[in-house]
């Protein structure tokens, strides 16, 4: 199951990614090119988790997997919420922050030293927790914490943006769509979000179900959303405009 939900969360997360380039190539905000980014980071994590799913149990697989997945996507998804509300000035400042926390991130889980063998994981689904050893993680602690800064920030700034869209719709009395909009798009941060929960208490089957349910109702909520998309096309397909 670990490995077929890992490939349905890529190619949800992939088409995702593939709608919000469009959109940026169309009309240039830099919210839509943050977006993309982070999309693209969830496709990347999500194929990686299939790839180890599917027999490829090296650790080269496994870091990259927790940079992606693990330290950078629920960051850079946030980020591209914060750029629908800060001034643009300010949102360039917080960017400054993170990419100089994302070099940090690769640099410590992609070089740091591993606290145990990878192939303790061989046939189980990718985790941060080594199996077999009581809270033995594979990362020091000081990676653990930058990691958890990363997902905690990416997903307050995602779950806040979005229930401030849908209360400040709702107040202003809009088309209803909207606020629904954005109340699924806070759902599927706070299921996302709570997928690491659960991988971080030795639960990662849960955590790949959580990442696809999450990236479903975001998808959903942009897709609903007539602030973001225009009517619904396929990617990079344009209509013939009139004479």
């Amino acid at each position: 199951m670990y490995t077929a939900v890992s490939l349905v969360t890529t190619l949800v997360s992939l088409v995702f990614a593939l709608t919000v380039l469009d959109q940026f190539l169309e009309r240039r905000r830099p919210y839509q090119l943050v977006w993309t980014i982070g999309l693209g980071l969830y496709v990347a994590a999500s194929l990686l988790a299939a790839l180890w799913g599917l027999g490829m149990t090296s650790e080269v697989v496994f870091r990259l997997w927790y940079f992606t997945g693990g330290m950078a996507v629920a960051a850079y998804l946030g980020m591209g919420s914060l750029y629908l509300h800060l001034p643009r000035k300010g949102a360039h400042g917080v960017l400054a922050v993170l990419l100089g926390a994302t070099a940090l991130s690769a640099f410590w889980s992609l070089g740091v030293k591993l606290q145990a063998d990878v192939a303790l994981l061989e046939g189980k689904a990718l985790a941060s927790l080594a199996p077999g050893a009581e809270n033995l993680r594979y990362y020091p602690a000081y990676v653990g914490i930058l990691t958890a800064l990363l997902n905690s920030m990416g997903a307050l700034a995602m779950v806040g943006s979005a229930v401030y869209s849908a209360v400040t719709f709702a107040r202003r009395k809009t088309p209803g769509y909207r606020v629904v909009s954005n109340v699924l798009i806070a759902l599927g941060a706070f299921v996302s979000a709570a997928g690491g929960t659960l991988e971080r208490f030795n639960l990662p089957q849960l955590h790949s179900v959580a990442l696809l349910v999450g990236v479903v109702l975001i998808y959903v909520g942009f897709l609903r959303s007539r602030e973001v998309f225009a009517i619904y096309r396929l990617p990079f397909v344009r209509r013939p405009k009139a004479a």
